[in-house]
This record gives structure tokens, C-alpha cells and sequence, in this order.
């Protein structure tokens, strides 16, 4: 069933991007981001959802804010966590990207059954790039690394993260 709704989603993606045409205007202004449905072992459900604004202050520099909210819930446990930060794109090339972005972090969890729940906040200061395809709809994929990150200390198992999303140019 994940393979059949990755396999549509992506397909689906290639006709909207293919009816744009190649030599499209491109603005300043970026909109886009992304979704992502998780699921495993312990009658696990994640919902991740990010949109983003950028400009570009110069032809191979965007800056921008992000927004994020992730919702998971497995066996007895549902957490809630909300994020926000700004985020620099350098695009050495058209196609490939470095980025900055800050992010601070806040949430929740709550255990069922019990009447408490357990905050958390955080920051992350990720540190990659990746790949981003060219036009006025551009698909993009890559890796980031948290160098804040300390293992003892963090709501994240580890401090690498893929991204991927779309972002639209106007």
C-alpha cells in the first residue's frame, strides 16, 4: 500500500511538472515544502507537514522561513512538535544546493493513562545540501546534518535528516 501511494504521488508529480513547460519565467518569490505519512512497527502513525517562503536575494541565494509540525503517535505515546526558522540556499550550480537553516523546536508527548504530559524544546542549527531540479516547479532531495546535536540531550535519534519537497517560483 506505501509503495502504491509513493509510486502515485511521484507520478502525479511528473504530469503537473511536465504540463509547466521548460521555458517558464521564474520570479523571485518560492513557495513549497513538504508532506510525509510514516508508518512501523508498534502501531506507529507519523504525520509531518513543512511549508516554506523564500526570496532570492541575489541569483544563487535564497533565504526563506520554514514552518513545521510532526504528529506521531505508537503504542501508548502521541507527540505533538512544532518548529520555525529562517534557511539559506546557495546554488553553486542550478541544479545543486548548500544550506543553512536554524530551527527551534517545541512540543509535547503525552503517555496514555497518565494525566502529565512531557515538554520538550529544542534547537538545531542543520548544516547539508542536496539536489533540486530546475524551472518554475522544482523538485528538491538531499541530506542535513545537525551540529547542534548531542546524543544525550536531543528529541532526535541522530542528527542526520533527508529533506525533500517541491517549491513553486513566482
Amino acid at each position: 500500500m506505501k509503495k502504491l501511494f509513493c509510486i502515485s504521488l511521484l507520478l502525479f508529480s511528473v504530469s503537473l511538472y511536465s504540463q509547466l513547460g521548460v521555458g517558464t519565467h521564474i520570479g523571485k518569490w518560492r513557495v513549497g515544502g513538504g508532506l510525509g505519512v510514516n508508518f512501523g512497527d508498534n502501531n506507529y502513525f507519523g504525520l509531518n507537514i513543512y511549508p516554506n517562503i523564500g526570496y532570492m536575494l541575489a541569483p544563487k541565494l535564497e533565504a526563506g522561513l520554514t514552518l513545521g509540525y510532526q504528529y506521531s503517535s505508537w503504542k501508548n505515546v502521541k507527540s505533538n512538535l512544532f518548529s520555525a526558522g529562517p534557511y539559506a540556499n546557495f546554488y553553486p550550480i542550478n541544479e545543486l544546493f548548500m544550506r543553512g537553516h536554524y530551527e527551534y523546536f517545541t512540543g509535547n508527548s503525552k503517555i496514555k493513562g497518565e494525566t502529565d504530559s512531557y515538554s520538550y524544546d529544542e534547537s538545531a542549527l542543520w548544516l547539508g545540501g542536496g539536489y533540486r531540479s530546475g524551472g518554475k516547479v522544482s523538485f528538491y532531495a538531499g541530506l542535513m546534518y545537525n551540529v547542534l546535536w548531542d546524543k544525550d540531550n536531543s528529541i532526535f535519534s541522530n542528527g542526520l535528516r533527508p529533506i525533500a519537497g517541491v517549491s513553486i517560483g513566482f
